[in-house]
């Protein structure tokens, strides 16, 4: 074995130790929570069946299972009429039988949602979610996930796989569309829940601030789905999540060397947290947003050297700086 494998064979063995050891902090006990099943309404579902001949009876019929959804005075024609030229809509017609193909049994969702609820439970048992619905967005596929007092809805168009024709058609960029399948759905439904239910966070300062606030995103993410793979959590995929895992020293010597963790920037904060298809500014290789795998990284550590770690007071936690030195985080440089 040449020097280059062995020392990539030690990188990686170091990695995965790593989070194997924090991985297990995350693992719960399930089966006392009061949270064993999880019901989704479609409310998306029951509108495009709905009989159009005679509308203003099928909705007066759906209304009290969705109320969230039909609030509006329904003996008003000016909303019948607005209802009815969305459920005539030839495109979101199209969306709707898509969607119905790509989930033609809700329970399957259910089941992958499940964990989130209930890992929710156990670290919030005073916090109550509200009810599950899908609907059809029309592809606002920046917001696929709204999350109010009163529902979280799924914008399941949102969701209808990488390769969706669609998502050409409307010119989706494909690093975003690469994220609109189905696996991804359960980790954005819990990245709304954080950023709707969670205690606010200040506003970042400084690039360590901003490391902070998106490691301790994701890493509730994580906890509420334990099993999630790194390539989904991220948003990565697997050759970039390979570049960034083998260069996660160079890119924190870069933050240290070019003293930018203090620094209030706006075109260092474009480079490190931005979405896109890459970080030209790294390699061509590189993924975008990569301050949110750098950090993912230094909350992990933060987790495997904290014997008494507690999700809830460290997403409470404000000062970057405690944290960062609480978490011992300072990766090597790769050798070339």
């Amino acid at each position: 074995m040449n020097r280059l494998k062995l020392l990539s064979l030690i990188f990686l063995l170091g990695f995965y130790a790593c989070e194997s050891g924090y991985k297990k902090k995350l693992k719960i006990d399930t089966t006392a929570l009061k949270t064993q099943e999880l019901v989704i309404k479609q409310y998306g579902k029951a509108l495009f069946e709905a009989d159009t001949s005679r509308l203003q009876h099928a909705l007066k019929i759906l209304q009290p299972e969705f109320p969230q959804f039909l609030m509006a005075d329904l003996n008003n024609p000016a909303n019948i009429q607005q209802l009815y030229d969305f459920v005539s809509d030839t495109f979101l017609i199209g969306l709707n039988q898509r969607c119905r193909r790509v989930y033609p049994d809700i329970q399957k969702l259910e089941q992958d949602l499940l964990p989130v609820f209930q890992h929710f439970e156990h670290y919030y048992p005073d916090q109550e979610l509200p009810p599950v619905f899908t609907y059809i967005s029309g592809l606002n596929y920046e917001m696929p996930i709204i999350v109010g007092e009163d529902a979280i809805a799924i914008g399941l168009d949102n969701y209808l796989g990488a390769g969706e024709a669609v998502y050409d058609q409307v010119g989706i960029p494909k690093y975003m569309s690469f994220r609109m399948k189905p696996d991804h759905l359960p980790r954005d439904v819990a990245a709304a829940i954080y950023e709707a239910f969670l205690p606010g966070q200040q506003n970042p300062v400084t690039i360590l601030d901003e490391l902070v606030q998106s490691g301790k995103k994701l890493f509730f993410i994580e906890a509420m789905l334990p099993d999630i793979s790194d390539e989904v959590l991220l948003g990565y995929r697997p050759e970039q999540l390979q570049w960034a895992r083998e260069h996660e020293g160079d890119i924190w010597a870069f933050l240290v060397g070019d003293q930018l963790l203090y620094a209030n920037d706006f075109d260092a904060f474009k480079k490190l947290f931005a979405d896109g298809p890459f970080s030209q500014e790294f390699d061509p290789k590189a993924p975008a947003r990569l301050g949110d795998f750098i950090g993912l990284q230094m909350i992990r550590n933060y987790a495997l050297h904290h014997n008494d770690f507690c999700l809830k007071k460290l997403i409470k936690a404000q000062d970057a700086q405690e944290i960062l030195i609480a978490a011992r985080y300072k990766p090597a440089k790769s050798k070339r």
